[in-house]
């Protein structure tokens, strides 16, 4: 058992360090990505700023606990990236014949499709969001204690699975369809959507669907509910809301994997 752990941590390793010096092999893109994910980062922040300043609070919601709200978003949304940027391609690796390559290796086939390729220019969209994250804190006066350090780091961790999930799940589709980038744009702006905004703005219907069917309401809103003693609105959970992100997360992210393969069964490899 350790010893297949070893490999598979070796292997992983080499993959990263792969992955890494063939984005640094084009530093002018990397550059690129610099300079336009902070403007777009910032510039949602600023528009923010505007709304509640022009206009009033959303359903509550003053401008540092929106702040804060989109600034955890974003954290777990850069950590994804990082971690799980594969599962936005799946489609174009079922068409050109990706998946053959990682089938015909002794390894795990889901292993290789989240370890094979770590995006270090990924850490370019964790940047703007810690620093507005932690922006929003000293704007809330969130309290650095222990057990909260602790919830945070489990909120970021469930948020993460939770997002991985809806990909690899939407990604699970193209063994059937072939296709489904317009699939994954339309979830990552509904993302952004439900992430960015409290979820207590939207109708209720939307609302249980982000709660319960879709759970992407737990990435950032109902954590963020309460660490900052908001009010959760129609769902009345127990334990605290921040330790139900992980739970779901992880729940969602084992689900996702059974889709996964069922999928791969389903596979018909590339050909013309």
């Amino acid at each position: 058992m350790m010893s297949s752990i070893r490999h598979y941590v070796s292997v992983a390793s080499c993959f990263a360090r792969l992955a890494v010096q063939r984005q640094l092999e084009y530093p002018l893109f990397l550059f690129s990505w610099l300079l336009m994910i902070p403007i777009q980062y910032f510039s949602g922040i600023w528009m923010l700023k505007i709304i509640v300043d022009r206009f009033q609070p959303l359903n509550g919601w003053d401008f540092p606990e929106l702040t804060f709200l989109y600034g955890l978003a974003l954290v777990s949304h850069g950590i994804f990236v990082v971690f799980f940027i594969n599962t936005w391609h799946i489609d174009n690796m079922v068409i050109n014949g990706g998946f053959d390559r990682l089938l015909l290796r002794p390894m795990n086939v889901f292993f290789q499709l989240v370890a094979s390729y770590v995006n270090f220019i990924g850490l370019i969209d964790c940047i703007p969001g810690i620093i507005i994250f932690l922006y929003g804190c000293q704007l809330v006066g969130f309290e650095w204690s222990f057990f909260n350090i602790v919830k945070l780091v489990l909120v970021l961790l469930g948020g993460v699975l939770l997002r991985a999930a809806l990909f690899i799940s939407l990604g699970t589709i193209a063994f059937w369809t072939k296709r489904n980038g317009s699939m994954v744009g339309f979830a990552l702006s509904m993302l952004e959507r439900a992430t960015m905004y409290p979820l207590s703005i939207y109708p209720f219907v939307l609302q249980a669907l982000f709660t319960f069917l879709i759970p992407i309401g737990f990435i950032s809103f109902y954590p963020a509910v309460e660490f900052l003693g908001k009010d959760s609105g129609m769902v009345q959970l127990p334990l605290s809301l921040a330790l139900w992100t992980p739970i779901i997360g992880l729940a969602c992210f084992l689900l996702a994997h059974w889709i996964f393969r069922i999928g791969m069964k389903n596979y018909e490899s590339a050909g013309s």
